[in-house]
């Protein structure tokens, strides 16, 4: 946008997208059933997914249609949100997490800025079926992308952008409000999208690309068929990652073929054949995680519905790999570096891999390692379970804001400002009002192994926030699965179900409660610390023995309003270890962590000494159970 049409621009002004009429929508409402119960006082994810919602619901613009602030800046003076060119590459996300944690908690609050998010949707909507992301009366909408790249190939020219990082997405969201409505309105408009991005893909035989980067995205072919190289098409993943739900959503053969080219173009110029992450092809220097641990939840998601047994094998040798090395790593010289257990055991891994400097670790790539190891242990096809468990239980929701009092005691001058020769722009335009109350339930973008702040950076940036809320819902999905009579724990936490409620009172006890509401034959999973061996239970106050399969203790029929209870030992330890370069000390209490050594400088993490009491304290919880539950 031309400077004059900055100078001119005002908070509220019209913004130019590509459609004006659009069908009309119903939206659902979320429904369930609610009661009181009195439970452990130990992670409620359902809790957690609340201030989420009030978050991603709070920290939005309603004069430019409640566009989300992208960054929130909790160390500046006063704290500010902030808009930029993100927009179109994380809308679609945040409109996939909103309806996700309103399924989990019921809730209604603030309805009007979905409703709004979904109206836009089909506005930006062009005829060829692409999603194009309005310039006009937006100044920010393309300062990073029209910033980060020289060559004139990269320009953005006209008043939309094709953000191809963001109609991945939506197909997602799409085929989200399609399962839910069921009306024909958003099927023909995801299969509209897969169609726009068909034509818009280069296609080279059996692989395909976006040119000239997928933060922004040009139709024709690339000059001399130049097949593009920069970092930021590795975020070109997102697409088949949302051409598969497609595929699920509608059965479209076109949506799965394009999903299988793109995939091989990422693949190929971004992976080493072992797994490793490269930020360029063959350069495994400063690789960005995110973009790789999202690449690899896309290629899961494919080789799972494609039944492709070639790639989901590479998908656990990356994984692995991302997980044994991510933030292992004890510096020994200026370029020499060893393995040490670190990372792994609390869920943290960095921003950028092999790294001369420590890096934060964004809470995106914390969010797709859970869910790689969720969704391949569900699968069968590896063991994960335990490492999913720990990841969830520390980096995740320590990552997310529950208190703002800090903010206010900030020591300023102790902060490293920004660079002033940076634009200031992130963004022509900030918001000052009630920034750090309307934060309250983001998820970090930097935090450190002790630490949710860091000196230089702003406190997050909400893709964070995103994909931390559909961390909680892929885990509380996951906790119980019901099929054919048989209700299977996969994790120890709770929940309530309309088939039994489980009150987990870990870490204080290892004790686990299960109340039945309907006859269920149940098995659930033992963490890592126990044997079998070790493990006790009864039924209604009565001993019963134990089958076992594998980790999974095989209770058996239960009827309705049985309580199973099964107990073993919990005991803390200590681990001295490297984080991301950086010696701790850790006492974990079963696989929590209760204290960390050196503690954090602004907001301290893992204050959890309440937990290292042996007996649990109770409270009083208003539980809801979904009437309808997505399968995500």
């Amino acid at each position: 946008m031309p400077a004059q049409d900055n100078e001119l621009w005002k908070p509220g002004d019209p913004i130019g997208y590509i459609t004006s009429d659009i069908p009309d929508f119903e939206v659902p409402p979320y429904e369930g059933e609610r009661y009181e119960a009195t439970v452990p006082d130990t992670l409620e994810l359902v809790e957690r997914a609340g201030l989420a919602l009030h978050n991603l619901t709070e920290a939005t613009d309603p004069l430019a249609d409640y566009e989300p602030y992208y960054i929130i800046g909790l160390r500046d003076d006063p704290p500010v949100l902030i808009h930029n060119s993100w927009h179109g590459a994380t809308l679609a996300n945040f409109m996939e997490s909103v309806p996700l944690t309103r399924i989990m908690t019921g809730s209604e609050k603030n309805s009007e800025v979905d409703r709004r998010w979904m109206e836009i949707t089909l506005k930006m909507q062009g005829p060829d079926g692409l999603i194009y992301t309005p310039k006009r009366g937006r100044p920010w909408s393309d300062w990073e992308i029209t910033t980060q790249f020289d060559d004139s190939d990269y320009r953005m020219h006209g008043d939309q952008l094709i953000s191809t990082m963001g109609n991945g997405p939506t197909l997602r969201t799409m085929a989200l409000f399609a399962i839910r409505d069921g009306a024909p309105v958003w099927r023909e408009a995801t299969r509209r999208l897969v169609d726009g991005l068909t034509e818009l893909a280069v296609d080279a035989g059996d692989f395909a690309y976006f040119w000239p980067t997928v933060q922004g995205t040009n139709k024709g072919l690339p000059p001399d068929g130049k097949v593009p190289t920069p970092w930021a098409n590795v975020e070109g993943s997102r697409v088949p990652h949302g051409l598969v739900y497609a595929y699920r959503l509608l059965g479209y053969e076109p949506a799965l073929a394009l999903a299988h080219k793109v995939i091989n173009y990422t693949r190929r110029s971004f992976y080493g054949e072992d797994g490793t992450f490269h930020s360029t092809p063959g350069n495994p220097l400063m690789a960005h995680f995110h973009a790789h641990s999202q690449g690899l939840l896309a290629m899961f998601e494919y080789a799972h519905t494609a039944e492709d047994e070639e790639l989901m094998g590479f998908v656990v040798r990356s994984f692995e790999w991302a997980r044994d090395s991510g933030a292992n790593l004890k510096q020994q010289g200026w370029d020499e570096w060893t393995k040490t257990p670190g990372g792994s055991l609390i869920g943290y891994f960095p921003e950028h891999l092999n790294s001369h400097r420590t890096h934060g670790s964004e809470i995106c790539e914390v969010s797709d390692m859970i869910a790689l190891a969720l969704k391949l242990s569900e699968a069968g096809i590896g063991d994960y379970w335990d490492d999913a468990d720990r990841w969830i239980r520390n980096m995740l929701v320590e990552g997310q804001l529950t208190s703002i009092d800090w903010v206010h005691d900030l020591p300023h001058d102790d902060l490293i400002k920004q660079d002033p020769d940076i634009p200031p722009a992130i963004n022509p335009y900030v918001n000052t009002d009630r920034a750090a109350e309307r934060s309250l339930g983001a998820f970090a973008g930097w935090p450190v192994a002790n630490d949710w702040a860091i000196r230089d950076q702003y406190g997050t940036m909400q893709c964070c926030t995103v994909t931390g809320a559909q961390a909680l819902y892929w885990t509380w999905e996951r906790v119980m699965r019901h099929r054919d009579g048989k209700l299977r724990v996969n994790l120890l936490f709770n929940k309530a179900s309309p088939w039994a409620d489980l009150d987990s009172y870990i870490p204080y006890e290892g004790r686990v409660d299960v109340k039945a509401k309907q006859a269920v034959d149940l098995e659930l999973r033992i963490p890592e610390w126990v044997t079998p061996g070790e493990t006790r239970c009864q039924v209604n106050g009565e001993e019963r023995r134990l089958g076992w399969d594998g980790r999974y203790a095989q209770v058996g029929q239960l009827k309705p309003s049985d309580t199973a209870t099964l107990t073993f030992p919990i005991n803390e330890r200590t681990d001295v270890i490297h984080i991301e370069k950086q010696p701790y000390t850790l006492v974990r209490k079963g696989n929590e962590v209760v204290s960390i050594d050196p503690p954090g400088r602004y907001y301290s993490l893992y204050q959890r000494d309440h937990y290292r009491q042996d007996s649990a304290r109770m409270r009083k919880v208003e539980r809801f159970i979904p009437k309808q539950q997505v399968d995500w």
